[in-house]
């Protein structure tokens, strides 16, 4: 059986939990659980899930706000499918193969019943439309990444599976074709181009092109002090997100989720690419902008735009603008912009607070590059850049006038990062020498 929590409510909310057969989550706060929430409500070992036999018991330690399934306080508990566990003022929900959800999205092969797959992901060797699923990527808010192939042509794409839950929102579909539509066009060298879309009985799709590489947190993770790194490093990748982010802008296209786990780092050449527009919007003026749900926040929290948690209809590129700052911000500091042990108070500190100054973090970093982040951060949108291309600028002078310091002629810094402006000189974030702190390797 294959099965997950994901973490539906507080801050740390669209979190991945993977469950093995015959291991134990222990869920808390501190360094020496497996969730290391950041809900500063949840004790530091709150509980523990024990997964044996497709079973999966939930055993409280002692905690002092107590674990919660359905409003109830528990001691021990056996978890069933789409049940939640409330601990703090985080809620998880345990997905398994053996549930409704795992069940419509398998049956996607032939229309007929799921296919069981025992000994990994429900759809690893299904069929959907041209494409035979291999194995899982990643899971995320939204849905299941896997690498497939398109029996056509026989190349590899990643293609993602949405969540039953999304599947079934009409809107939310209708809308999401129409992104499709007009991005599947769209190529450009730091976007990860669309393949195609669809939605095959109840299962919806797209598949985009396959990147050898790593997502952004990973990188920062495996290469940066204390997941900060080099200004170098965030400065050109910011570049090449600014530039995806133009090119969408020019097919009238609002990302809304631009956050480090949505940027991949190509391997072969460290080119960031910019991807996953499942909550992306087209602003032709064909349709009004949706009206969000009441209560309903969609996107990492932690990189969304004052505005978007208002639920305003008519945030714009300027939200994906803010979104490219706390994810620069993030890659200098090692931490977005705000953070809060419940979803209230972070919404609070994004509306209301300005952010610690990133140079506190790295004195090096350069005014310029600090000034261009905190205007990309500004709480009223009028405040920030008008659009990506403009954003691009700042950035791009930013790298013009180091390179001049660092070297009247042909700097190190152009020779490693490329020239500003040339979104194909750059041979990525960490350059053909070095890694993400700008160390020689």
């Amino acid at each position: 059986m294959y099965a997950y929590l994901r973490t539906v409510s507080g801050p740390d909310q669209g979190r991945i939990f993977d469950l093995a057969d015959g291991t134990t989550l222990v869920i808390g706060r501190a360094e020496k659980s497996d969730t290391h929430l950041s809900d500063g409500s949840v004790a530091r070992l709150h509980c523990e899930l024990r997964c044996q036999g497709g079973e999966f018991r939930l055993v409280d330690l002692d905690s002092v706000g107590g674990t919660m399934v359905g409003g109830l306080r528990i001691q021990e508990h056996c978890l069933k499918h789409g049940e939640e566990i409330q601990v703090g003022h985080t809620r998880l929900r345990l997905f398994t193969s053996a549930g409704e959800g795992f069940g419509a999205i398998g049956a996607a092969r032939t229309g007929g019943p799921a296919a069981s797959h025992p000994e990994g992901p429900a759809l690893t060797g299904t069929t959907i439309s041209r494409y035979v699923l291999g194995p899982l990527l990643a899971r995320g808010q939204t849905g299941t990444i896997y690498k497939a192939r398109n029996t056509r042509d026989d190349k590899a794409v990643a293609l993602k599976v949405l969540h039953p839950e999304l599947a079934r929102d009409e809107a939310a579909l209708r809308r999401f074709m129409r992104v499709m539509k007009a991005a599947v066009g769209l190529h450009h060298p730091n976007w990860v181009g669309l393949c195609g879309a669809g939605k095959h009985g109840e299962t919806c799709w797209f598949a985009m092109e396959y990147v050898e590489g790593e997502p952004l947190t990973k990188v920062t993770e495996r290469l940066g002090t204390r997941k900060m790194i080099s200004w170098k490093y965030a400065l050109s990748a910011g570049m090449q997100i600014a530039r995806a982010l133009a090119a969408l802008h020019e097919k009238e296209i609002v990302h809304r989720n631009v956050a480090p786990e949505n940027i991949l780092i190509r391997s072969k050449d460290k080119v960031a690419k910019l991807g996953d527009p499942i909550l992306a919007e087209l602003r032709d003026g064909s349709e009004p902008p949706p009206v969000p749900r009441p209560g309903e926040l969609e996107g990492n929290i932690a990189y969304m735009a004052p505005e978007r948690t208002r639920h305003d209809p008519e945030a714009d590129i300027r939200a994906d603008i803010y979104g490219l700052g706390a994810t620069l911000y993030t890659m200098i500091t090692g931490r977005p912009p705000f953070e809060a042990p419940t979803l209230a108070d972070l919404v609070a500190h994004i509306r209301q607070d300005d952010p610690v100054p990133p140079r506190r973090f790295q004195d090096e970093l350069p005014e310029e590059f600090q000034d261009a982040i905190e205007q990309m951060l500004a709480k009223r949108p009028e405040n920030r850049y008008t659009a990506p291309a403009q954003a691009l600028r700042a950035l791009e002078r930013v790298a013009k006038e180091q390179a001049a310091l660092a070297d009247p002629g042909k700097s190190a810094f152009i020779r490693m990062h490329g020239t500003p402006g040339d979104p194909h000189a750059s041979p990525g974030p960490m350059g053909p020498r070095g890694d993400a702190t700008g160390r020689a390797r």
